[in-house]
C-alpha cells in the first residue's frame, strides 16, 4: 500500500488530477501557499471594493468515517485502473484488529471495509473522495452569475497593461485535507452552493498583529527545564533553537509579522535568557543574535528569520508550480504595479523606492514586509521578471507605456492625453502591437561539419556566498571566444553553460546541416539534460562528454584547448568581453542584486546572511567601538566555547563584555549604583573593563602566567606546522619571530601589534595575522591557512577563558565586599 500511495501521488500530480486549490496530497505545496492565496483574495476584495462571502464548513472529522466506495468512484471517474480499487478492497477485507486495554491486548477482531486511520493510503483516499465534491462545486459556479472571479483592475477596465494583467481565476473553494472554505459574491449564492464539505481550521488571514501576539504569548509561556544550577548559555541557546524557534518559524511561515514586532520578540527572548544567566544588566540583543563569524553568539534572530521568510514567500508565490496560486500572486502584482505605483513594478527598479506601509488592506502584509526588506539592503534586492519578450512583440498596452514614459518625458501626456487614448481604443488600437511589430530575418546556412568544444572556469574554486568570484566561459572551433563575468552569487555552472551557448552561437551556420554538429564538453549534467530533451528539440546538436578523456584524438585535443582558454583567461583582467548569466533557465521572477547578480541559490540563506552583515556594520559604529572588526583578525572564532561547552561562563562574560554591560565600577557609577568610578580593588585608575582585564595589578600574575603558557603552546604548534626544511628559510624565520612577538604582547597594550593601540583580547579580538603570514612570504595557501587557523583558534580560546576567569574572581570579591552570601 505504501508503494501504491507513493506512485499514485506522483501520477496524480503529473496529470493534474486533483484541483489546484486542494492542498492535501499535492507535492511541493505548503500550508503557507494556501494562506498566501487567501491573503491575496482578501486584499483583492479591498482593492476592488467587492464584498466576498466565505463560508467555513464544518464536517465530522476522520478518515474512518469515509465510505470506501467514494474512493472507488473517484478511481472510476478519473479513468484510473480498476486494479487500484481491487487492491484496496483486498487490504480492507478480513483485517485483524487488536484492542489495547488496561488488562492487556485483546484477542483479534475481524473487520471489513474500514479505512485505517493513519495508514499510508488514508490521506490520499480522503483527498480523492472529497475532490469529487470539489469538482462538482467548480461545475456549479460556472453557471452561477454570482461566482467569484478574480482578475486585475486593468483587465476589468478592458485595458490589460501587460500579459499577466489578463490572468483570471474563478474561485469556488479551497481545501486542506478535511477542511474547506467556500466562496461567493452573494449570500444567496453561497447558501445554495454549500455542500457537505470539510471544515477549514481557524487561522488568521493577513493579520500580522494577531500573529505577533500569538508568538509573544508563546515566548512568555515557554518553560525552560529546571536544573540544580544555572544552565550555561550554550544550553540555553540550544533549547531556544530546537524547542522555541522551530515553533516560531512555523508560525511565521504562515504569516510574517512587522519587522519592528519581530525585533521586540528578539528582545523578549534575550530578556528571558538574561534573567536565567543572573547578570545585573541586560545584554545587547543584536550582538547576541549575530552569527559567530560576525563576532556574535549565534542566537537565532526572529527578525532575520521573518525577513527571509517574507522575501522567499513572495518569490515562491510568483513562481508557484500550481497555476491557481501563481495566478493569484500575479493578479496582485499587476494591480500593485499599475493601480498603486503608476505602472512601475514595486519590486524592481525605481518602483522599489516607494514605501507601501499605508496600503495595509489592499496589499498582502507579507508582500509589504518583503518589499521593505528588499529596500533595506544596500544595494537593494530586486525581483526581476525574466521573460520580457512582451516588449519586443508589442503585447503591452499604450496606456501602460505612456505611464512609464511620464517620468522621463514629462510632456508626453500633453501629446497623448486621455482623449487620444479613448479615440485609439475606439479604433481597436489598445496595445503596442496594434500600431506595428518587428520581424526577424534568418540568414542562409551552409553545410560544413565541424567539431566545437566548450569549458568553464571559476576562481577561487571554493568560495562562500559573500566572496567575489570570477567566471569564464570558453568555446573553440573554427573561431575561439572567451567571456568573463564577476560577482558573488555565481557558480562554475554559469561558466559551463555560457561556454555551451557560445559554441552554439558561433556554430549556428551548421545548425541546419545534414551532418550532425558535435559539441564537446566535460560537463556531464549538461550532456544528460540535453540528451533527455533531445526528443523535443529539432535539429539539436550532438553533445559528447569528454570528462576523463586523455587520448590524442582530435576531440580530446579540442577539449584540452577549451580548458586552456577558460582557465588561462582568468589572468586577463580587462581585455575579455563580459557576459550576464543566461536567464532562459531561471524562474519567471528571479531575485537580482548588484555585485551578486541573479540569485539562484537559497534566497532564505541569502537574506539571513546579508541582513546579519548589515547589522554587524551598524554595530561597528558607536557602542564604545567594542564591535569594530576592521584591523582585527577576521578568522571565525572556534565554535566549541560558544555553542557546545558544558561550562560556558567565559562565553557569557563575552556577551556582556561586548555589550558593555559588565558590572565594573565605571558601569555601576554611570547607573547611579555606586559613588566612585575608581577601581573597586584598590587601584587609583578608572575602573572600566579595560583596566580590569589589562592593567589591574590584582590579576597581573594571572596574565603573565597565561602569557607564558600561550607562548610555549604557540611555539610548539609552529614547530608541528612548519617542516624542518622550511624553518631554514629566512622569510619563514621572520614569520615565526613576528608571531611569537605578537603572542608575547597579546594580553598587554602594544601599539605595534594592536590596530587601535590598546589590547582588546577580553572582547575576543586578535591582531591580524594575514599581513604576517602573507602570500609573498609563504606561497602555499594550505600552509598559510593551517598556520593562521591553528594559532588564532588557540589564542581566542585562551583569551576568553582568561577574561572569564578574571571576571569570575572579580564577582566573588565584590560579593564579599558587599556582604553577599551565596545561597
Amino acid at each position: 500500500m505504501s508503494w501504491l500511495n507513493y506512485s499514485l501521488i506522483a501520477y496524480s500530480s503529473k496529470k493534474r488530477i486533483l484541483p489546484d486549490t486542494q492542498v492535501a496530497a499535492q507535492p511541493g505545496v505548503q500550508t503557507r501557499d494556501l494562506m498566501s492565496f487567501l491573503a491575496g483574495v482578501k486584499c483583492w476584495s479591498h482593492r476592488n471594493k467587492q464584498p466576498v462571502y466565505a463560508l467555513k464548513r464544518d464536517q465530522m472529522k476522520g478518515f474512518d468515517y469515509l465510505a470506501p466506495q467514494g474512493f472507488y468512484d473517484a478511481i472510476s471517474a478519473y479513468g484510473l485502473p480498476d486494479a487500484i480499487a481491487d487492491l484496496d478492497r483486498a487490504a480492507q477485507t478480513d483485517t485483524r484488529c487488536f484492542i489495547r486495554t488496561a488488562y492487556g491486548i485483546t484477542d483479534p477482531i475481524i473487520v471489513t471495509g474500514v479505512t485505517k486511520q493513519g495508514g499510508p493510503l488514508s490521506p490520499l483516499k480522503s483527498t480523492f473522495t472529497t475532490s469529487l465534491g470539489h469538482y462538482f462545486m467548480d461545475d456549479i459556479v460556472r453557471v452561477d452569475n454570482d461566482a467569484l472571479t478574480l482578475t486585475t483592475t486593468s483587465m476589468k477596465k478592458g485595458d490589460p497593461h501587460i500579459p499577466d494583467a489578463k490572468t483570471s481565476i474563478t474561485l469556488a473553494m479551497v481545501e486542506a485535507t478535511d477542511d474547506s472554505f467556500i466562496f461567493s459574491r452573494s449570500l444567496k449564492s453561497l447558501q445554495s452552493n454549500t455542500l457537505a464539505m470539510e471544515r477549514f481550521q481557524y487561522a488568521y488571514v493577513d493579520n500580522p498583529s494577531a500573529r505577533y501576539h500569538e508568538i509573544l504569548e508563546l515566548i512568555n509561556t515557554f518553560q525552560f527545564p529546571r536544573t540544580v544550577t544555572r544552565p550555561p548559555i550554550t544550553l540555553l541557546r540550544k533549547i531556544i533553537s530546537q524547542n522555541l524557534i522551530s515553533r516560531i518559524r512555523a508560525y511565521l511561515t504562515l504569516q510574517p509579522i512587522k519587522h519592528t514586532d519581530a525585533e521586540k520578540l528578539d528582545r523578549k527572548v534575550i530578556e528571558r535568557v538574561h534573567n536565567i544567566l543572573g547578570f545585573p544588566f541586560r545584554p545587547n540583543t543584536n550582538i547576541a543574535t549575530l552569527p559567530l563569524s560576525l563576532h556574535g553568539f549565534d542566537f537565532p534572530s526572529i527578525a532575520r528569520i521573518n525577513q527571509a521568510i517574507a522575501v522567499a514567500g513572495i518569490g515562491r508565490d510568483l513562481n508557484h508550480h500550481i497555476q491557481a496560486y501563481r495566478s493569484m500572486a500575479r493578479i496582485t502584482l499587476v494591480d500593485w504595479t499599475c493601480e498603486k505605483n503608476d505602472c512601475q513594478c514595486p519590486l524592481n527598479g525605481n518602483g522599489l523606492d516607494k514605501d507601501f506601509g499605508h496600503y495595509g488592506k489592499s496589499l498582502p502584509a507579507a508582500w509589504i514586509i518583503a518589499q521593505k526588506t528588499m529596500r533595506s539592503l544596500n544595494p537593494p534586492l530586486v525581483l526581476r521578471p525574466i521573460d520580457q519578450s512582451y516588449w519586443t512583440n508589442g503585447d503591452v498596452s499604450l496606456s501602460h507605456l505612456i505611464s512609464l514614459m511620464t517620468r522621463s518625458v514629462p510632456d508626453i501626456k500633453k501629446i497623448i492625453n486621455g482623449t487620444a487614448l479613448l479615440s485609439l481604443r475606439a479604433k481597436g488600437i489598445r496595445a503596442l502591437n496594434d500600431v506595428g511589430w518587428w520581424e526577424s530575418v534568418s540568414r542562409d546556412n551552409d553545410t560544413n561539419h565541424q567539431f566545437w568544444a566548450s569549458d568553464g572556469s571559476m576562481v577561487p574554486a571554493t568560495a562562500g556566498i559573500t566572496e567575489m568570484k570570477s567566471i569564464t566561459g570558453a568555446a573553440t572551433g573554427d573561431n575561439t571566444l572567451v567571456m568573463k563575468t564577476k560577482g558573488r552569487n555565481l557558480s562554475i555552472l554559469h561558466g559551463e553553460l555560457v561556454g555551451l551557448i557560445l559554441a552554439l552561437v558561433l556554430s549556428q551556420d551548421q545548425m541546419d546541416s545534414t551532418m550532425a554538429l558535435t559539441l564537446l564538453t566535460d560537463h556531464l549534467n549538461s550532456v544528460r539534460i540535453i540528451q533527455d530533451s533531445r526528443s523535443s528539440i529539432d535539429q539539436a546538436p550532438r553533445l559528447r562528454n569528454m570528462n576523463g578523456r586523455s587520448d590524442n584524438t582530435i576531440e580530446a585535443q579540442m577539449n584540452n584547448e577549451a580548458d586552456h582558454y577558460a582557465s588561462r583567461s582568468q589572468q586577463i583582467s580587462h581585455a575579455l568581453p563580459t557576459f550576464q548569466p543566461p536567464t532562459f533557465f531561471m524562474n519567471d521572477y528571479t531575485f537580482y542584486r548588484e555585485e551578486d547578480g541573479y540569485i539562484e541559490s537559497s534566497i532564505t540563506h541569502f537574506i539571513e546572511t546579508y541582513t546579519a552583515i548589515s547589522q554587524a556594520s551598524e554595530l561597528a559604529i558607536g557602542h564604545g567601538y567594542r564591535m569594530v572588526r576592521m584591523g582585527y583578525d577576521a578568522t571565525s572564532p572556534p565554535p566549541y566555547p560558544y555553542v557546545r561547552a558544558v561550562s560556558a561562563h567565559s562565553a557569557a562574560v563575552q556577551l556582556y563584555a561586548r555589550s558593555g554591560q559588565l558590572a565594573t565600577a565605571s558601569v555601576l557609577h554611570a547607573r547611579g549604583k555606586i559613588e566612585s568610578p575608581a577601581c573597586a580593588l584598590g587601584c587609583t585608575a578608572f575602573g572600566d573593563a579595560h583596566h580590569l582585564f589589562v592593567n589591574c595589578k590584582v590579576y597581573e600574575t594571572w596574565r603573565m602566567s597565561e602569557s607564558k603558557e600561550l607562548q610555549r603552546e604557540t611555539e610548539r604548534k609552529l614547530g608541528l606546522l612548519i617542516s624542518k626544511d622550511a624553518k631554514e628559510n629566512d622569510n619563514i624565520k621572520k614569520v615565526v619571530e613576528e608571531i611569537m612577538r605578537i603572542a608575547k604582547s597579546l594580553f598587554r597594550d602594544d601599539p605595534m601589534i594592536w590596530p587601535h593601540l590598546n589590547t582588546s583580547y577580553y572582547l575576543g579580538n586578535l591582531p591580524c595575522l594575514s599581513n604576517v603570514v602573507s602570500k609573498e612570504v609563504i606561497a602555499s595557501e594550505i600552509l598559510r591557512r593551517r598556520i593562521t587557523t591553528n594559532i588564532t583558534m588557540d589564542w581566542h580560546t585562551r583569551s576568553i577563558k582568561l577574561a572569564g576567569r578574571i571576571f569570575g574572581d572579580y564577582q566573588k570579591r565584590m560579593a564579599v565586599t558587599n556582604g553577599c552570601r551565596r545561597r
